[in-house]
């Protein structure tokens, strides 16, 4: 599974990211491959944080075609509007 993630909040480290490497199921290991954040500097700085090899906006996490899955780590107010853009 091929993971994206908006927002750059710890909260995406705790919950998903570390969780993701640590998997050892009998399927393939997830992997996070895109941050999208509220701004290039913070999503640069996230993804070198953690290793993560794309980075960018919202937009440009959820319109590619290398991910299947999209985890948001943003407030609440946001995620009906993401989750709906993501679904698209």
């Amino acid at each position: 599974m091929r993971i994206a993630i908006l927002g750059a909040a710890r909260i995406a480290a705790r919950a998903l990211i570390e969780p993701a490497r640590a998997y050892a199921g009998p399927h393939a290991r997830p992997q996070v491959r895109a941050i999208g954040a509220s701004s290039p500097a913070r999503a640069r700085a996230f993804a070198a944080e953690h290793g993560i090899p794309v980075a960018g906006s919202y937009a440009d996490v959820i319109a590619r075609d290398d991910v299947d899955l999209v985890y948001i780590a943003l407030p609440p107010s946001a995620h009906a509007h993401w989750t709906v853009e993501a679904l698209k």
